[in-house]
C-alpha cells in the first residue's frame, strides 16, 4: 500500500507515521488471519488423528471398527463425557477405549459423530497407519 492509496478522499493530510501505523495494523491482521487458518487446520488434524488413533484399539474389518467406535462413543457422550469433559480427562483407572473416547469427544467439543464422517476420516489415511494385518481391506 502506498500513501497514496492509504489516504482516504478528503485525507490529503495523513502524516507519513500515520501511514506507518496503518500499513503496520493491516500485516497484524493478515498475521492473525493465517494464524487463524492454521489453529483451524491443526485442530482439524488432532479431530482426525483422536479418529484413527481410536480406531487401533479394534479388531476386525474397517467397517466393523467404525461401527463399534459410533457405538462407544455415542454410549460415551449420553454417559461419562458431562462427568469428564471439565476434567483433564477420564480417571487414572480408564481403560485405553474410554481415554481414546474422551480425546475425540474433547477434539468435537462433545458434538456426536456418525460411520459415514468416521468412515471417510479413516479411508483417508493408509493400511500401515491403521495396522490392518488383512489381505485384503474393505476400502
Amino acid at each position: 500500500m502506498t500513501p497514496t492509496q492509504a489516504m482516504a478522499p478528503g485525507r490529503a493530510d495523513m502524516t507519513q507515521a500515520a501511514f506507518r501505523r496503518r500499513c503496520i495494523a493491516e500485516a497484524y491482521r493478515a498475521l492473525a488471519e493465517f494464524y487463524d487458518d492454521e489453529a483451524r487446520r491443526l485442530e482439524a488434524r488432532e479431530r482426525e488423528d483422536a479418529i484413527i488413533d481410536a480406531l487401533k484399539l479394534y479388531e476386525g474389518a474397517l467397517t466393523s471398527r467404525v461401527k463399534q467406535l459410533e457405538t462407544d462413543f455415542d454410549r460415551y457422550l449420553g454417559a461419562a463425557w458431562l462427568r469428564e469433559r471439565d476434567r483433564r480427562g477420564p480417571p487414572a483407572e480408564a481403560s485405553p477405549k474410554r481415554r481414546a473416547l474422551h480425546r475425540i469427544a474433547k477434539s468435537r467439543d462433545g458434538e456426536g459423530l456418525r460411520f459415514r464422517r468416521m468412515f471417510d476420516i479413516a479411508s483417508k489415511c493408509s493400511r500401515t497407519r491403521l495396522r490392518l494385518h488383512l489381505d485384503r481391506c474393505d476400502f
